[in-house]
């Protein structure tokens, strides 16, 4: 279920909340750190613990981050013995603040943006107005010295996060990490985070955002409220007009044609992660739009963006790239079916 506000709701009681914020790190940018937990520390809704967790940065950029934390005890700082990467970095924060009684909602923060002063106060009054699971916010896009690029990045990607459902979530993720704010009683749904094959990986608020629709509310807050730098070394990064036949065209010009079949083992692991969670094997398999037993050369796909076209969600090129990978994977495999029944009957 998705629910759209404009604006947020009068402030909650500040006394009934305390949130927990997962920062993660890696090498990040001395400056760029600095503004980020600058802005965390003036929110306006002050019962708040922030862990930092880095993810084996340089042993200079790990003894800047614990100074420059230091002078705040609402600062927890932990290095990773070794690289999870940033999704399993992410589900060690969430991990961390289950174990904590006191937590009521967690937050998530990327090393490089900014927060607006009442990004948590607004995220807190919407989540608890509507009994929610989720509260994610649009954004603003900023380069990497802080000029605007954008007022709004739904309004610079195109998308409509209030026509989500879980099964639009599988075709493309609208939730993102750095504004959603999240319930306490969600995480033991998304925990543990499914682990991921050698195919590819997907982020940890695509599958944070599928588990809340299919377990609850989202509510959609059509506010800025933080900017996000865009910069060469963003682990992922705002696109405008993602998901639009235009981009998926440009995106394949530029790869000079090639399909690797990479982005539909992609979709194929996650949805099949969440299925197996949240439904029984045979509605599991009967569901899945993805399932690689699914013979269907794609079919079940077009339906699926048929949805998304109809409904506004706008994901048409999205469609279409997972479409013409799961004909070609079906293709493969009837070809390679062919070749062992060929094989076999001409063996005495």
């Amino acid at each position: 279920m998705s629910r759209q506000l404009t604006t947020a709701p009068s402030a909650p009681n500040p006394h009934l909340f305390r949130v927990g914020i997962v920062l993660a790190t890696y090498n990040c940018d001395r400056v760029h750190f600095a503004a980020q937990v600058d802005s965390i520390k003036h929110q306006d809704f002050a019962d708040w613990v922030c862990l930092v967790t880095d993810d084996g940065s340089t042993p200079e950029i790990r003894q800047y981050i614990a100074a420059v934390i230091a002078d705040d005890p609402r600062f927890i700082y932990h290095g990773q013995p070794h690289n999870l990467g940033s999704y399993h970095n992410f589900e060690y924060g969430v991990q961390y603040f289950r174990s904590d009684p006191t937590i009521t909602h967690l937050a998530f923060a990327d090393q490089d943006d900014v927060w607006h002063a009442n990004k948590l106060s607004k995220l807190l009054a919407a989540i608890e107005a509507h009994d929610a699971l989720l509260v994610h916010s649009d954004l603003g896009l900023i380069d990497t010295d802080g000029n605007p690029l954008h007022d709004s990045v739904w309004q610079y990607e195109k998308r409509q996060p209030e026509q989500l459902t879980p099964e639009l979530l599988l075709l493309r993720n609208t939730v993102t990490g750095c504004t959603m704010l999240l319930r306490r009683s969600l995480l033991a749904h998304i925990l543990p985070f499914p682990s991921q094959g050698q195919t590819g990986h997907w982020y940890h608020d695509h599958w944070m955002a599928l588990v809340a629709a299919q377990q609850g509310t989202i509510v959609h807050l059509r506010e800025p409220l933080m900017q996000y730098r865009q910069h060469g070394r963003n682990v992922i990064g705002a696109e405008q007009y993602a998901g639009t036949i235009r981009k998926e065209l440009v995106l394949w010009l530029a790869k000079k044609g090639r399909l690797t079949l990479k982005s539909y083992r992609i979709h194929r692991d996650l949805s099949t992660a969440f299925f197996q969670r949240f439904y029984p094997p045979a509605a599991a398999q009967r569901l899945n739009p993805f399932a690689e037993q699914r013979l269907d050369f794609g079919a079940a796909i077009l339906q699926l963006g048929w949805h998304s076209y109809r409904t506004g969600y706008g994901s048409q090129g999205i469609t279409l790239r997972l479409w013409l990978n799961k004909f070609i994977f079906d293709l493969q495999r009837v070809k390679r079916t062919c070749c062992q029944v060929f094989t076999n009957s001409r063996t005495p």
